[in-house]
């Protein structure tokens, strides 16, 4: 069932936000709600957004914070575990089951190690928290229909001595099994990302197979076939080993003839430097983009660096899923006068943006990359000549429009932000002029308020952004900037609507200002407090009970040339500070 709802992370916002839209049949998107996610500071952060029920969904980070949330934009923070490691924590959401599943790497009695943490969708209750195995890559991690869990794992940097095969987790007894495969990994460095692809729904894997490189030579040309295998992620048997493409000189700039040479040669049983070997190991997985099953066909795609393509069909699960069949080797190519189509994804949920490949409909393929390229595989079928080619048209899919209210536009949008255009952010004499603007415009506040929201960004000449916190860091200790912030400061504690103006959901507008102002000199808490004193708390109190009184404390509370100044800015703070964290 198709949700009437979609999760989306905008791209290029000042902040981390998550939106709620439906979708229109012009192929625009109605937004419902846009809420910040304060925690996060990227939107790659984001491993997972996605619906478990008609109404509910959760939200998982890389860096370890997990939310509820429900269509009524009501949103919670779950859990937030302390993650390590470069890649951070790994989300895996069970609908079947209701459950929720999330490995980190975490810090576990003064060593770095693998956990695995499980809830109950129900009540959100904690269900399981295990060890895992040593040096996991947890971000491999994928679920088995019979409920266990799979962890791909390589063996050995080096070599001669490198294994693969699947770490196999109970989740319910926490044991832990190891199951070697009978072929070699690649390499040692390469990602895995795009080079495995893993179906939870039929329990195969298919991955790169190098225990051997067919090769055809020809005085004019070195060609070497890539090979593909696939696992029965049950029995860890392979069910068959198959040569998909031909990579030779028309495949050049995806692999030069060095490369093919070096990998003639190891395969030859030639003496070959290991590191040598390694490096053309690496480039000759590296020339597949990426691999993905097909949802509601025994078949998946395979997709390379030069945008190729192939289809595979498998058997029946009776047969074994035996492989059926290859395609034609698929060329995709813009049509001359196209227009672009609707977001052709402008009905799947956040996650989903993820997949490089993704089937649309029997006539529609999605490569996503930077773009996404719509390609017509209406005439793609089984074909017995391994060397055809099949030439096949794309267009472009657009991001989806939204329709929205000019409130949430003001609110939401690039068009509510109090943009300062300057020369050079390099310049000393430009960043002063950014806050002659700023100070200029909180004389006339009313004219400059966006709805409730005033949030600048700063913008030079060559398109170089800064946020209000960047800038201000930027320009304080230069002569006559302090005094300026301390005017704009002013200027908004005077303003009759200063209460409710917002510089993003959890910030009252000039609070990174204030920030800056508290750290750079004593003489200016006054105006802090006064400041403090004008804000809505119950709104926008936390990051300065989080960030700026903790900073005030830590720079003048402990110092006795400052201690009278200190304790009579803390006798002037609403109760609401004083009463509950100081």
């Amino acid at each position: 069932m198709t949700l009437p709802f979609i999760l989306h992370i905008p791209s290029a916002t000042l902040a981390v936000e998550l939106q709620l839209l439906s979708p229109l049949p012009d192929g625009r998107n109605t937004l419902h709600w846009q809420l910040e996610l304060s925690e996060l500071r990227s939107e790659h952060d984001i491993s997972l957004a996605e619906f478990y029920n008609d109404a509910e969904f959760v939200v998982a980070a890389t860096t370890g914070q997990i939310y509820k949330g429900n269509v009524e934009g009501e949103l919670s923070l779950v859990s937030s575990l302390p993650v390590m490691g470069i890649d951070g924590g790994k989300g895996w959401l069970d609908k079947t089951r209701q459950e929720f599943w999330y490995a980190i790497t975490a810090e576990m009695d003064d060593e770095q190690g693998d956990r695995l943490y499980g809830w109950s969708l129900r009540d959100w209750s904690l269900i399981a928290e295990m060890q895992l195995p040593e040096y996991l890559d947890i971000q491999q991690l994928h679920r088995r229909s019979d409920s266990n869990f799979l962890f791909y794992h390589k063996r050995s940097r080096e070599l001669h001595k490198r294994s693969q095969g699947f770490w196999v987790i109970n989740p319910v007894t926490a044991e832990a099994d190891y199951h070697a495969l009978d072929s070699l990994p690649a390499a040692g460095r390469f990602k895995t990302r795009n080079m495995l692809a893993l179906c939870p729904k039929r329990d195969l894997a298919l991955l790169p197979c190098v225990d051997a490189l067919p090769c055809k030579e020809s005085d004019a040309d070195l060609q070497l076939g890539f090979q593909l295998q696939l696992i029965d992620l049950n029995s860890f048997n392979t069910l068959w080993v198959s040569t998909v493409r031909w990579l030779g000189n028309d495949t050049e700039q995806m692999l030069d003839i060095e490369v093919r040479q070096t990998l003639k040669a190891y395969y030859a049983g030639e003496e070959i430097d290991d590191d040598e070997v390694e490096d053309a190991l690496e480039d000759w997985v590296d020339t597949l983009k990426g691999i993905r099953f097909c949802d509601n066909e025994d078949a998946c795609w395979v997709c390379w660096k030069d945008g190729g393509l192939r289809k595979i069909y498998l058997s029946h699960p009776q047969q074994d899923y035996q492989l059926a069949g290859v395609s034609a080797l698929v060329k995709p190519t813009q049509l001359d006068e196209s227009q672009d189509l609707p977001n052709p994804l402008n009905q799947v949920a956040f996650n989903q943006y993820g997949y490089h490949l993704q089937t649309l409909s029997e006539q529609q393929l999605a490569v996503i990359d930077f773009d996404i390229k719509v390609v017509d595989i209406s005439k793609v079928k089984p074909c017995d000549n391994e060397s055809a080619q099949l030439m096949v048209s794309y267009q472009h899919g657009k991001q989806a429009e939204l329709d929205m209210s000019e409130i949430y536009r003001m609110a939401y949008t690039q068009e509510g932000l109090n943009v300062i255009n300057i020369d050079y952010l390099a310049l000393p004499n430009c960043l002063l002029e950014g806050l002659r603007q700023m100070q200029q415009r909180m004389a006339c506040l009313a004219e400059h308020v966006k709805g409730n929201r005033l949030e600048w960004l700063v913008e030079d000449r060559d398109g170089s952004q800064r946020t209000e916190a960047e800038f201000a860091a930027m320009a304080i200790k230069l002569p006559g900037a302090a005094e300026l912030m301390v005017q704009m400061v002013e200027d908004f504690c005077a303003y009759a609507d200063a209460y409710s103006l917002r510089s993003s959901q959890h910030k009252a507008a000039l609070s990174d200002i204030v920030s800056t102002l508290a750290e750079f000199d004593i003489a200016h808490l006054a105006l802090v407090s006064r400041y403090l004193n004008t804000i809505d708390l119950g709104r926008f109190g936390a990051c300065h009970i989080q960030h700026t009184l903790p900073l005030i404390q830590q720079k003048y509370g402990q110092s006795l040339l400052n201690k009278l100044k200190y304790n009579k800015f803390i006798k002037s703070l609403p109760a609401e500070l004083t009463n509950t964290h100081l």
